[in-house]
């Protein structure tokens, strides 16, 4: 092979190699969200609108409002010393109750109200040490 040749080649494999390197990056970025706990994100400030949070916490017991008819739920995700309002709309997980930690990802909206996009429990089973 000449001169030419490998210089066209090498530039074709870093062209394809950029644009695939590229394709994957856009691909995980919008998985990638800032996982804060209740207390932390309200300290921190940072909440802008627009910008998509997660956030982890416990499901305050007593707050769980669920509207069947628009497939609305609301409650307080509780922290250490910080609680947050939560409106999701979508399918509930069967695991959710009260008391119990979940994730959730979403916007804080210009009311104050956390508005989830996505909310996942935590199996308490699979965070557990295993005892020999």
């Amino acid at each position: 092979m000449n001169t030419k040749t490998v210089v066209k080649l090498g530039i074709g494999i870093l062209v394809i190699g950029g644009g695939i390197g590229y394709f994957m990056y856009q691909a995980m970025q919008s998985s990638w969200a800032y996982y804060y706990s209740v207390d932390d994100f309200a300290t921190a400030g940072t909440a802008s609108q627009g910008q998509s949070f997660r956030l982890a916490g416990r499901v305050k017991a007593g707050s769980v409002e669920r509207d069947l008819q628009n497939m609305t739920l609301r409650f307080t995700l509780a922290g250490a010393q910080t609680q947050l309002p939560v409106l999701y709309k979508g399918v509930t997980p069967d695991n959710f109750t009260e008391d119990k930690e979940v994730v959730v990802e979403g916007r804080l909206a210009a009311t104050g109200v956390f508005q989830a996009d996505t909310l996942m429990t935590r199996c308490e089973s699979k965070y557990q040490a295993k005892v020999k």
